[in-house]
């Protein structure tokens, strides 16, 4: 039940980081949520007018949870898990060292034998 809720299976969240991928700051993520249900408290709290008792205040709390969902979902969260893949991590040199290197062009002088421990960047 856990993968067809989260995609992943449960062992890769214990491998994994929960990050934010926006670059704003978490800071105005709470303070965009303290500010929401603040909100939502003012305005419950002045439409009071026929909800007695504990309504008001399940009703805030109902509201307030839905818009600190919503704000959470836009800040992106996502889990980075860092593994290799096999086969991914390869780092090949090619030195040619063959004798059609040295052979003249037509006119024109041999060229240098590159050394095989000089690798020249692009």
């Amino acid at each position: 039940m856990f993968e067809l809720l989260f995609k992943y299976p449960f062992s890769l969240f214990h491998k994994g980081q929960f990050v934010f991928v926006t670059g704003w700051p978490i800071w105005v993520l709470v303070l965009a949520i303290l500010g929401a249900a603040a909100a939502l408290f003012w305005h419950v709290r002045r439409q009071r007018g026929l909800l007695t008792g504990l309504r008001p205040v399940a009703i805030w709390v109902l509201e307030s949870c839905l818009v600190a969902l919503l704000l959470l979902l836009l800040w992106h969260p996502a889990l980075s898990v860092a593994t290799l893949r096999p086969q991914q991590n390869v780092v090949a040199v090619l030195v040619d060292d063959s004798r059609t290197m040295a052979l003249n062009d037509a006119g024109e002088r041999g060229r240098p034998r590159p050394s095989p421990y000089l690798i020249r960047g692009c």
